[in-house]
């Protein structure tokens, strides 16, 4: 076992906080950080270590697939939100704004400079913004996990095909002959 597994668990909680319809997102970082810490034994993995490197690799990966499930919904509640607070604005605001003037002010560009402006539409923005950012880096890290326990998997396979025990993998001497 590793110290980092039998120091104590402290709390690394990521906490996204709740924005219009969509609740509060809590992303508990304990056992991927523990996995990206273990990433360098990967490269010294033996039938020995295999199997808790391998444990800790997947546990991170399950973990990381549930939260990029929980943003992929955070992003689509942002992105309701975004055509929400536009609904507002153009069926509020904008067109009491466009009641005196002519149709040719009514333009793309104009309704853009008019949308961003609006504070919750750019708060929506940012939050879009900042979910597809953590979705990029979940993502990374998944594929890492994926790359590595497909890695440690290969050396297993080379170790086993080689012919050596366990007791000649240690063996850093050579053969000494009689």
């Amino acid at each position: 076992m590793s110290d980092q597994q039998d120091a104590p668990k402290s709390s690394s909680l990521m906490v996204l906080p709740a924005f219009g319809k969509a609740p509060e997102l809590k992303i508990e970082m304990a056992n991927i950080r523990t996995a990206e810490n273990r990433l360098i034994e990967a490269k010294t993995v033996n039938p020995i270590t295999y199997a808790d490197l391998e444990h800790t690799f997947n546990e991170s990966y399950r973990d990381l697939k549930r939260y990029l499930s929980s943003i992929g919904y955070a992003i689509t509640m942002a992105q309701k939100s975004i055509e929400d607070a536009k609904a507002d604005v153009i069926l509020g605001s904008y067109a009491e704004f466009l009641a005196g003037k002519p149709k040719s002010h009514d333009t793309l560009d104009m309704r853009n400079a008019y949308l961003t402006r609006d504070p919750a539409y750019t708060a929506a923005l940012e939050r879009l913004a900042q979910l597809k950012a953590l979705e990029s880096n979940f993502d990374g890290k998944i594929k890492v996990m994926e790359n590595v326990c497909r890695y440690m998997r290969k050396q297993m396979d080379l170790i086993l095909r080689s012919g050596m025990s366990n007791a000649d993998y240690y063996v850093t001497q050579g053969i000494k002959k009689k």
